[in-house]
């Protein structure tokens, strides 16, 4: 009979596993109601970081109590991952060293320039980074270098996630810290001011040593947790961002405040720190400071060992922790821009009330409250999560998705420390202010037209024209200046969801109804901006002239562009793209970096890999956000970006704390993104306007307008252009003949385009062919091919030219920080319509303006609309963008 049992039980957590044998254990004592108060909680295993550990049990039945127990004594632990050999841990842990070796000679290089430049030692302007980067340039290069023969004997297998090489290691670490942050473009001198050189020199001392702590706490700890078998995967490292197993940190800390406190008494902290932290207290400037360096130090683990960003929120404002869990929210719901707009709007004018309640000035947009505190910042956190907590909870409860995005939501209070469940609205406590607010927005949305009781919808609009069934060639239309419905055989939204409908049915038709921010108009059944109708099709103009046409035109140009494979280059550089008109794509770049003073260098890429890269990156945000949630996650980036001249409002005044900032940066760019959909969708609802897929289908199916005594005229088809739009002929389809592939169909309009997706996206695209023009669709997923919208007028046009307009004056300035905005395509792994690029491709912007005329460019390359439509968007975003801003900083003066 077996007595005994060696139980092996499996601790599961975030990804990683631990495998232990239990003691020897008689008969019951097996169970698992008996072992679950015995299971120890795994190394790293922080109640904040694993709040729940999965066990799965395994008896191992032995007769004998003495082997049972020799087994035990022989081996009462064994750790395995589900993670990388030996090998690959080898390597991880030699970049991350070499990462910290890298950190700390920066750190060092940083506390010898404060002084050189504090003593006029260094040429006139230089930074305090400049200088650092070119004192430590040497030991820089050896530690580099050495890293570098340090991978190639330990990354022989290269892991399956963390550090890659010891250049990106490299890179990261040495560019940790960015102190103009703190101190402006430059630092004191100690010929104007001993005393507050001396501060600053102590405040850069202070820092240093903290970058230095973290950096070798955080190699430490993940050295362990790889022996350990506990770090499975990037996610794993999250815990090590703020481990302090050994006090360096918390020592480096106390340290830094003790030296700070000694040498910055007489010095005010907005003179020795100008930007980050200006609004601290001496006596906790380095909790301040602290913070600041754990986010540095955050983002370069993230480039370095692809530490999830999503980890580097517990550093930021707890405004920008909620507009994050509404980002995600929307990535996981249906693509409905209006609506999205709307909630993004409604959250932002939330938290702005809940920040004034507590002393903040300015004036509500919906509940005024003002309530005395003696932590002022700690109590507008409470309010704001449990006004955002109450309102999303409200607003995502029927997405596609609830429960995933109710569980981020719940989480995300977990993890602020506060109880979901208290829903009081009664009394002064914070989290009653904020359930206060959070109500009034829920009731405010049931009254603003947007008709969000019944779901969005507008029964009272009706296409004018039967849907057109994509797999079919050709299309009637009773109008074919007027919308027509996609019929697909299945539509799944641009972020992968599976809509029931087959037939599209047009969002956002009533926006014109809703509550906007700045807006006003005198007709309550006008449109609040009216540019005039867009082109329509004539058979009376010459094809030549007849702007309908024409713009048919340009996107099958635009079309016949979109391969890698024809030999033409484009220099995308700020030096030579951008810089345009209101309107307009008239520039040609500009001569230098206005900030820099430097060129802009040149950045020559296929015209194929940037059309393609351009349509994918705008078509809803890189990450399905839609372009109002884009537009948050480039204003995100703007306030994160260590080169942004001080967090001023305006780019004048006082730095403000991270909170103020984003709480008004929220308020102003997604009161534009609402305001712009009650504009776009007003105007969409009025004209009613046809989608390019539609147009040429039907006036290439009608046939050419170029010559009336040619094959298949019709004055309302479409122009013949040698080698783009031709009719196809017998010679022209013979064997070997350009339109070989198209010889039963002679007769038809045929124009080079892209002809659809490949077979297999991942490993293939499809280039250019001759098709005919009744087949085309635009550069999408064949689930997806035209958004559910009338397409006058662009939405991504008027949304982008309305939030560039209000980051150019919440900024101060019209330029990206540092003169320059990019995002990066790595060649072959970003696009997901084909495989691509075949090069890695930046696009860069000088500008917020070149960013948002860029967006609107996208919409022609990707098929989906035509120039009149992005340009009038462009032209009325400027105005909504305008109107706003200026509202938002009455609200801000308490003075709208």
């Amino acid at each position: 009979m077996v007595r005994h049992a060696i139980v092996a039980f499996t601790v599961t957590c975030r990804g990683y596993r631990e495998r232990v044998l239990a003691g020897a254990l008689r008969g019951p004592q097996a169970r698992r109601r008996r072992l679950s108060a015995a299971i120890p909680r795994p190394p790293f295993a922080t109640a904040q970081f694993c709040p729940n550990v999965v066990v799965t049990y395994r008896p191992v039945p032995i007769r004998s109590g003495l082997v049972a127990a020799l087994l035990v004594l022989a081996a009462p632990l064994q750790v395995r991952a589900d993670g990388p050999s030996r090998a690959e841990q080898r390597c991880i842990v030699a970049l991350n060293r070499a990462g910290t070796k890298m950190a700390v000679a920066s750190a060092h290089a940083f506390v010898g320039c404060a002084k050189r430049i504090a003593l006029g030692r260094t040429p006139a302007g230089q930074t305090l980074t400049a200088c650092a980067a070119s004192v430590a340039g040497a030991r820089v290069a050896r530690i580099e270098s050495a890293a570098a023969r340090v991978a190639k004997r330990a990354c022989a297998t290269p892991p399956s996630f963390g550090p890659t090489s010891a250049a990106g290691v490299a890179a990261a670490f040495a560019a940790m810290l960015h102190p103009e942050a703190v101190f402006g473009p430059t630092l004191i001198s100690v010929q104007k001011d001993r005393a507050g050189a001396a501060c600053q020199a102590a405040i850069v001392k202070g820092i240093v040593r903290a970058a230095e702590a973290r950096a070798l706490e955080f190699t430490a700890c993940t050295a362990a947790g790889l022996r350990a078998g506990t770090i499975a995967s990037a996610d794993d490292f999250a815990p090590c961002l703020d481990r302090d197993a050994h006090g360096r940190v918390a020592r480096a800390l106390r340290a830094a405040q003790r030296l700070a406190s000694a040498r910055c008494r007489s010095i005010p902290i907005t003179t020795a720190c100008p930007d980050e932290c200006a609004g601290a207290p001496l006596d906790g400037l380095f909790d301040c400071l602290g913070r600041w360096v754990g986010y540095d130090f955050c983002l370069a683990a993230a480039a370095a060992d692809g530490v999830p960003k999503s980890s580097c929120q517990r550093y930021q404002s707890v405004a920008r922790q909620w507009d994050e869990e509404i980002l995600e929210a929307i990535r996981h719901d249906t693509p409905r821009p209006t609506v999205h707009a709307r909630n993004l709007f409604h959250l932002s004018a939330a938290m702005w009330d809940a920040w004034r309640a507590y002393g903040g000035g300015g004036k509500a947009f919906l509940t005024d409250e003002s309530h005395a505190s003696s932590d002022p910042e700690g109590d507008r956190a409470t309010a704001i999560s449990f006004a955002a907590y109450r309102l999303l909870s409200q607003r995502y409860a029927l997405s596609v998705n609830a429960a995933s995005t109710q569980a981020h939501l719940d989480s995300r209070m977990a993890t602020l420390g506060y109880d979901k469940n208290f829903t009081s609205i009664e009394g002064d406590m914070p989290a009653a202010v904020g359930n206060r607010i959070g109500n009034a927005m829920i009731a405010f949305g049931g009254n603003d037209g947007a008709n969000e009781d019944g779901n969005y919808a507008d029964a009272s609009y009706a296409p004018v024209n039967d849907p057109l069934v994509v797999k079919d060639p050709g299309t009637v239309m009773n109008d074919p200046n007027r919308w027509q419905p996609l019929a697909l055989a299945i539509t799944i939204t641009q972020n992968g969801i599976t809509l029931p409908d087959k037939v599209q049915s047009a969002i956002g038709m009533r926006w014109n109804s809703v509550t906007p921010f700045a807006l006003t108009r005198s007709d309550p059944s006008a449109v609040y901006i009216d540019p005039g109708p867009p082109p329509t099709l004539s058979t009376t103009l010459p094809c030549e002239t007849d702007p309908f046409k024409q713009a048919a035109v340009r996107v099958i140009e635009l079309s016949s562009e979109l391969t890698p494979d024809d030999g033409v280059t484009l220099d995308i550089s700020p030096g030579a793209y951008g810089n345009n008109s209101l309107g307009m794509n008239d520039g040609t770049g500009r001569s230098l970096n206005p900030i820099t003073g430097q060129p802009y260098a040149p950045e020559v890429v296929k015209r194929g890999d940037f059309g393609r890269v351009l349509a994918e990156f705008w078509a809803d945000g890189p990450n399905s956000e839609t372009p109002p949630g884009h537009w948050n996650v480039i204003a995100n980036a703007v306030g994160d970006s260590p080169t942004l001249d001080g967090k001023r409002i305006g780019g004048t005044g006082p730095v403000v704390s991270d909170l103020e900032w984003d709480v008004k940066a929220y308020l102003a760019v997604n009161g534009a993104m609402h305001d712009a959909a009650v504009v776009a969708w007003g105007l969409k609802r009025k004209y009613d306007s046809v989608r390019p897929i539609s147009m040429i289908r039907y006036m290439g199916g009608l046939g050419q307008c170029t010559d009336p005594s040619g094959t298949s005229y019709n004055p309302a088809g479409l122009p013949q252009i040698p080698g783009l739009i031709e009719v196809i002929t017998p010679a022209s389809s013979a064997p070997g003949q350009r339109h070989e592939a198209l010889a039963s169909f002679v007769g038809e309009v045929a124009i080079l385009a892209w002809p659809g997706g490949p077979p297999n996206p991942t490993t293939q695209h499809s280039g250019v062919a001759w098709i005919r023009a009744k087949t085309w669709v635009p550069y999408q997923k064949s689930t997806f091919v035209t958004p559910a919208f009338p397409a006058y007028t662009s939405g991504h046009s008027t949304f982008s030219r309305a939030a560039a307009e209000v980051l150019a004056r919440f900024t101060g300035s019209e330029f990206f920080p540092g003169g320059l905005g990019e995002f990066v395509a790595p060649a072959n792994h970003d696009l997901t319509f084909e495989l691509g690029p075949s090069t890695d491709v930046r696009l860069q912007w000088a500008t917020y303006y070149d960013a948002s005329d860029q967006a609107g460019q996208s919409r022609l390359w990707g098929g989906i609309h035509i120039s009149e439509d992005d340009f009038t968007g462009r032209i009325t975003g400027s105005q909504v963008g305008i109107a706003v801003y200026a509202k938002a900083t009455a609200y801000f003066a308490g003075t709208p």
